[in-house]
């Protein structure tokens, strides 16, 4: 699925495309199961203008459950992780409406952080097409390498980089991420990504798929709340199992 120029732009950048990864008839099944869990008409009267997220949208649906191993999302995320089993760690319905947004910049580990280090990727498949006028993704390239910066999801304005203010070094490496239907894109978890209104008539609509090196352990300590801990099962290695976290690829990277 990879090769080495694909894993090479991954480690430089911290994000990747991969272009026409699912084709048309799982597009169509995939958007009639999440259109039947989430209607449009829901948008405008239970969200009012935000973004839609939904987590674990697969436990509505058989279809979007089977998605991460129909697509081949495990074997990708495995090669770029440079893991021997994947596993599903979250994910996500990211519905954004007209008018809605936009996303601030973020890295996902900052809500990750329960892991023992940040070894998981986020897979976005595009239903429709995302683009500038409907607020696609923007990632700043090579920030995966920055680590973490703190746990208020936005740059830290002290913070310097080879010479340079963090966000003033952020603004010439922004790369704008567009897709059609059927791509998808891939982030790792540090690297700083946002999103900006939709301005288009339609709604973007992608299912996201937070992907994890099935080495990694849970740091119990560093859940939101210790009540969580019985959502995160583990075996006696520490590593999180269950039906909540299957195993999507197992193998060579």
């Amino acid at each position: 699925m990879l090769d080495a120029a694909d894993l090479a732009f991954f480690a430089i950048h911290g994000w990747l495309v991969v272009r026409d990864l699912v084709p048309a008839a799982t597009l169509d099944a995939l958007t009639a199961a999440l259109d039947a869990l989430v209607p449009e008409a829901s948008y405008a009267a239970g969200f009012e203008g935000r973004v839609v997220e939904i987590a674990g949208i697969s436990r509505g649906s058989p279809a979007i459950a089977a998605a991460p191993r129909g697509a081949r999302l495990g074997a990708i995320a495995a090669g770029l992780l440079g893991a021997e089993r994947v596993q599903l760690l979250q994910d996500t319905a990211l519905i954004k409406p007209p008018a809605s947004g936009p996303v601030a910049w973020h890295q996902d580990y900052s809500y990750l952080g329960y892991l023992d280090r940040p070894a998981v990727v986020t897979a976005r498949l595009a239903l429709t097409p995302c683009t500038v006028a409907n607020g696609c993704l923007r990632a700043i390239d090579g920030s995966h390498r920055w680590g973490l910066q703190g746990a208020d999801l936005s740059f830290r304005r002290d913070r310097v980089e080879d010479g340079l203010p963090l966000e003033l070094r952020a603004r010439g490496t922004e790369s704008t991420i567009e897709l059609d239907a059927g791509d998808v894109s891939i982030h790792h978890c540090l690297t700083f990504h946002a999103s900006d209104v939709n301005r288009s008539s339609r709604a973007r609509k992608t299912l996201a798929f937070r992907l994890m090196d099935g080495s990694c352990r849970l740091v119990a300590e560093r859940l939101p709340s210790a009540s969580l801990a019985p959502h995160f099962p583990v075996d006696a290695a520490g590593h999180l199992t269950g039906a909540t976290f299957p195993v999507v690829h197992e193998g060579q990277p």
